[in-house]
């Protein structure tokens, strides 16, 4: 353990804070506070994306599952990206040879100072013993951000916006990002990984937002 994470541990002991509100509680089996438990909605199932071959989440966005992932995009609070890898549960029939983090532009990442699908990748490679790969997709143009967008903007926005190394010839892979909406990123990514003769795609999110367009 680094001495950066020694020292998350010590400002924000896990099992004496609630994941979402950050309250002190006695907290549940999941890390919320008896009140976050009753409002956080599991995810079930999830419209069909193209190109990708199976998708799973943790979480339905709400206002639960949405304070984690907003404390730790735009809050900075790095140490939040455990605890939302940690409620990612992956099929066993996944067949997977890499994790690969739905990557920021390098304008972005200067901006922001980390990528939050990095994070929790590397948490989810870590809990289930795969490989984290972030040498196999990048993002090859700046984009806006998506939340504002219609559906049909978001899919031109991510259009080409992606590029796979050809390292990833054959591999299975799991892409993993914060939320899906409409899953244009996602399928984006996918294009770019099959186009460079990637094998199976997967892909993963803490949350899955209800909206239409899937």
């Amino acid at each position: 353990m680094s001495l950066a994470e020694r020292i998350v541990k010590v400002i924000y002991p896990e099992g004496l804070v609630c994941d979402s509100c950050g309250r002190e509680a006695v907290l549940m089996e999941n890390g919320f506070c008896p009140e976050c438990a009753l409002g956080a909605e599991s995810f079930i199932n999830a419209p069909y994306l193209e190109g990708v071959d199976g998708y799973t989440a943790a979480y339905i966005y709400n206002d639960v599952s949405s304070r984690m992932v907003k404390r730790l995009k735009y809050g900075g609070a790095r140490y939040m990206a455990r605890p939302l890898a940690r409620a990612i549960v992956l099929p066993a029939d996944w067949h997977i040879d890499a994790v690969v983090p739905v990557p920021l532009h390098y304008k972005r990442f200067r901006e922001r100072g980390f990528n939050q699908s990095e994070l929790i990748s590397k948490h989810l490679a870590e809990i289930n013993g795969l490989e984290l790969r972030t040498d196999l997709l990048e993002r090859i143009r700046p984009t806006q951000q998506q939340t504002a967008l219609s559906v049909s903007a978001r899919k031109r926005n991510v259009k080409d916006a992606f590029e796979a190394d050809e390292a990833c010839k054959g591999l299975e892979i799991l892409i993993v990002d914060d939320v899906r909406t409409t899953g244009s990123t996602l399928v984006a990514c996918a294009e770019a990984l099959r186009k460079a003769g990637c094998g199976r795609v997967y892909a993963a999110t803490v949350c899955f937002a209800r909206t239409e367009g899937g």
